[in-house]
């Protein structure tokens, strides 16, 4: 097995100095005016020696771990994995160590990775819909270990989210509204989510808003709660279409949901395609439901985890601003688009909606 190439090797290849050699490799070339020609033929050789930096070195001389934690609750829901790519692309790019866990929904568990993560003496915490967010933020600040949210409420430190409360609204009102130009009658229910979750109960309160503006009254009832996973979704759904004769639309509240709902309707099709939805979130698999009234709201978690890891490499930047909020895009289905005209003028398929920043 061949030797590790060092700085050493590189500067006496290359005929420069090692600090000369470090400059480049570290990227600060113009910072120390080394001219382009110098640094091209640096980073032509480490290429060529398939050079990687000891990260624990480094890490030794900068006083940092060069490690970097991300707190997702669920791989098996597109948008965190998404995110999580994301996050470990950025990291390799900077040449940090990129530490995932999932948490399962679970504020003991959040606790738990958490406190790991302070072990390893990690740079920063990155801790997507949590549950604990008040227990992890105190225990960050204990540790003097810096934060960044995302897809949350505010949570008292820097938070990257999409504008939970302003989407669900929008999306209720086009799911009422695709309801009325159908002539479909019943009551619309919210499906998914636990009570005691801070983003669903968000989504909950614009749903409510959004039926209020139209004269309905909401019952306790029309919070169909459910675990985030498709069997727990699809046990209250099939028992909610056993029981109910009122259902005229459902309101999804995540992907994970959604699953339990597509087992459900390869049982009872046609009690499925009488009823019309809105789901928050969205997957390109959706497309294929060319039959049924579906408008969804598509996050962008890849732009949300840029955020996230922009305001890590620059706090100072952006500390005027605590909430950054992401725009999402409200997608319906082509049975859809036959009942509810496009929000702004038609056209394509896709129409972008800008959430209002805070």
């Amino acid at each position: 097995m061949g030797q590790r190439t060092s700085l050493k090797h590189l500067a006496a290849l290359t005929g420069y100095s090692i600090t000369t050699v470090s400059m480049v490799l570290n990227g600060r070339a113009e910072e120390f005016s080394i001219a382009a020609d110098t640094r091209d033929l640096i980073l032509a050789a480490a290429r060529e020696q398939n050079y990687r930096p000891d990260l624990h070195a480094r890490s030794l001389r900068s006083r940092t771990t060069n490690i970097l934690g991300l707190m997702v609750p669920t791989l098996n829901n597109r948008f965190f994995s998404e995110m999580a790519e994301t996050f470990e692309r950025l990291s390799r790019r900077d040449e940090k160590l990129a530490l995932i866990t999932v948490t399962n929904y679970s504020r003991r568990e959040e606790v738990e990775s958490l406190n790991y993560f302070l072990s390893q003496k990690v740079e920063c915490v990155f801790i997507a819909n949590p549950m604990a967010v008040g227990d992890v933020t105190r225990l960050c600040r204990r540790a003097g270990t810096r934060q960044v949210v995302l897809d949350a409420p505010d949570s008292g430190g820097p938070t990257v989210s999409t504008d939970n409360y302003d989407a669900s609204l929008v999306l209720t009102r086009v799911l009422v509204r695709s309801m009325a130009s159908a002539g479909r009658r019943g009551r619309v229910y919210f499906l998914g989510g636990m009570a005691d979750h801070a983003v669903t109960r968000l989504r909950l309160a614009g749903f409510r808003a959004a039926l209020r503006e139209q004269g309905i009254r909401y019952a306790e009832s029309q919070f169909v709660e459910t675990l985030f996973d498709g069997d727990s979704a699809y046990r209250e759904i099939e028992l909610l279409f056993r029981k109910r004769t009122d259902i005229g639309g459902l309101f999804v509240n995540s992907l994970l949901p959604m699953d339990g709902l597509v087992r459900y309707f390869g049982e009872a099709p046609e009690a499925c395609r009488a009823v019309h939805y809105g789901v928050f979130d969205y997957h390109p698999m959706m497309d294929l439901l060319v039959d049924l009234k579906v408008a969804a709201i598509r996050q962008d978690p890849e732009q949300m985890m840029h955020k996230a890891y922009e305001i890590f490499g620059a706090p100072a930047a952006h500390r005027a601003r605590r909430v950054h909020t992401i725009p999402y895009e409200l997608i319906l289905s082509s049975s859809l688009k036959q009942l509810v005209p496009e929000p702004r003028g038609g056209g394509s398929r896709r129409q972008r909606l800008e959430a209002s920043g805070t």
